[in-house]
């Protein structure tokens, strides 16, 4: 099973995006807390980082402890989900699509979604909107 968490010390909406990344995917969140590297790879599960470095939001992508890759967010919305949930991320970039097919639920959604983003649904009704850096 995937394992999504955080950096050491995340602001709060990095927290509620991990968790809701986590549900979305499949995955089981996991608390960072104190836990270094070394301990979320020997878990031997692909393991997916999200973290904020300055101005962007960054989902790290490791499997087999080494990294896959890394998609660097400009921004995310949040809004109130209309009709039944979807599971699993819809991907309007192909080279994000690739990077992450092997390792969690993810479908290719360029025919429908504009730009470069990232949309999934998470707990309570809400729907994650990533603007992913090209």
């Amino acid at each position: 099973m995937t394992v999504v968490t955080t950096s050491r010390k995340p602001v709060p909406e990095v927290r509620s995006l991990s968790r809701d990344l986590a549900f979305s995917i499949g995955a089981e969140y996991v608390t960072r807390g104190k836990a270094g590297m070394g301990d979320l790879f020997s878990l031997d599960e692909p393991v997916l980082i999200v973290s904020k470095s300055g101005p962007f939001f960054l989902v790290q992508v490791f499997a087999g402890g080494e990294p896959v890759t890394e998609i660097r967010v400009r921004s995310f919305s949040v809004e109130e989900r209309p009709g039944a949930i979807a599971r699993g991320l819809f991907v309007s970039d192909r080279s994000v699509y690739e990077a992450l097919e092997d390792h969690v639920d993810v479908a290719f959604a360029g025919e429908t979604l504009s730009g470069h983003r990232i949309v999934f649904d998470g707990t309570q009704r809400k729907r994650y909107t990533l603007k992913v850096v090209p």
